[in-house]
């Protein structure tokens, strides 16, 4: 009598121990993803599970309306969704891709960017950028920084991008990121190597003094300078941006 009583209780200790340690397994690979590899819960190596494609995230636009951008554009929310959500719905978000979206349309209509345009934003650490070109009609959009944050940001580095020659009809570099940059020929020099014979390039850069500017210059002497304006950033670190277009 107790054997059979016993037999029942064994099997149900293994069961659990069997399912907890499923558990633990599917934690493990789920932190080595997010944590190591830095994208969300969407590789199949390492999730049992996808979104589905048609997933619709919205933004707040500059009048107080909302945006939609398909999750197969733009935004997906993957393992991460409640960090992602509250980041593209942030105040220094919006203001941030409202600032990159009123930049990319004065482009589009001076002819240097259009919907058709596959274009690159280097050295972006978040993407509020590539997102600002896709909400415009930019679908073929994508940013590099040494840590990815997909799908809009792919890990690469500026002077060392991971794209062959002439690949890009358009090359945006926002935030002073050329400023800061520790390698700003090898920086410059892969732009110019990944931009198509015809695309232009966009750089925007805080300096103001004469020296300072000229050396930037140079760094794209085997490029054509189209236009020069000043323009307004849109935070306190970068309060003056000075824009260049080449080609």
């Amino acid at each position: 009598m107790e054997t059979a009583l016993g037999k029942p209780s064994l099997l149900k200790n293994f069961l659990v121990r069997l399912l907890l340690f499923g558990v633990l397994i599917i934690g493990v690979r789920f932190a080595y993803v997010v944590t190591v590899t830095g994208e969300s819960c969407n590789v199949g190596d390492f999730c049992f599970f996808s979104l589905p494609e048609n997933l619709n995230f919205m933004i707040a636009g500059a009048g107080g309306g909302a945006s939609a951008i398909s999750g197969n554009e733009a935004v997906v929310v993957g393992g991460a969704g409640s960090v992602r959500r509250d980041l593209y719905t942030s105040k220094d978000w919006i203001k941030a891709v409202n600032f990159y979206s009123s930049i990319f349309q004065d482009l589009i209509s001076h002819g240097y960017l259009s919907p058709e345009s596959k274009a690159l934003c280097v050295e972006t650490r978040k993407g509020q950028d590539v997102f600002a070109l896709k909400e415009i009609g930019v679908s073929d959009s994508v940013g590099i920084f040494k840590k990815a944050s997909k799908p809009l940001v792919v890990n690469g580095e500026a002077h060392r991008m991971p794209f062959d020659d002439n690949t890009f009809d358009f090359v945006f570099s926002g935030g002073g990121r050329l400023d800061r940059s520790l390698h700003p020929l090898d920086f410059a020099s892969e732009i110019v190597r990944t931009l198509k014979p015809e695309g232009f390039a966009v750089v925007h850069i805080s300096a103001k003094d004469t020296y300072s500017f000229n050396s930037f210059l140079g760094l794209f002497n085997c490029c054509n300078l189209l236009t020069i304006r000043d323009i307004d950033g849109f935070d306190s670190s970068m309060p003056f941006v000075r824009e260049m277009v080449r080609v």
